[in-house]
């Protein structure tokens, strides 16, 4: 495991299109990492604009859920409780994070309660390449009143009923992501991890 985790980052050279993109999403008990859990997680494996994998569960956080946390994802104590802990899906989280770059809205806010909660288990995972779409969209989406994922998403005629939900989320950021790394490639020579990563950060 310990081996594993050392060797996750891969090289700044890898053609984009032979990156395993890890797009991910985490529905949470509150806002501080340190203090509060993971209640749902959704992670989608994207390759040369395709998906490779999925996996979704809801977490058993082992905490109760903020009553004004609740009302903006939707989940709540009744429909965790039964549900998987974080240690009991860790295994096929670290499988999808390995020799991946991780990408999401926010993607800082979700990857820091990500990697509290491997830390709870006695496992440091290492500073993960990481590509956000909440800078990606500043940066190119001049034309939108705000940089939230639901209104980067209907300026690509991408809609949903599900909001804040860690699946939904994942499937809508991917669209995105998507739209956003052909327009890179196209116009601005991206062929690497590395020109990605200095176009996007």
């Amino acid at each position: 495991m310990r081996k594993i985790l050392e060797d996750m980052r891969i090289d700044k050279n890898t053609p984009v299109e032979d990156i395993k993109f890890v797009i991910a999403d985490v529905e949470t008990t509150g806002l501080i990492p340190q203090k509060d859990r993971v209640c749902e997680i959704a992670m989608s494996v994207l390759k040369n604009f395709r998906e490779m994998d999925r996996f979704v569960s809801l977490i058993n956080p082992e905490v109760s859920i903020r009553p004004d946390v609740s009302k903006i994802h939707g989940i709540t104590d009744d429909m965790v409780k039964n549900s998987p802990k974080f240690s009991d899906v860790l295994n096929q989280v670290l499988d999808i994070l390995y020799d991946g770059v991780i990408v999401g809205h926010n993607i800082d806010f979700d990857y820091e309660f990500i990697r509290c909660e491997f830390e709870r288990l006695g496992y440091t995972i290492p500073d993960i390449y990481r590509v956000d779409t909440l800078k990606i969209s500043k940066r190119f989406c001049s034309n939108v009143p705000n940089n939230k994922l639901e209104t980067i998403a209907r300026s690509m005629n991408l809609f949903s009923n599900e909001w804040h939900r860690a699946e939904n989320d994942v499937v809508m950021t991917t669209r995105i992501f998507e739209n956003f790394l052909r327009t890179f490639i196209k116009e601005n020579n991206v062929v690497t991890l590395n020109d990605l990563l200095k176009i996007t950060n």
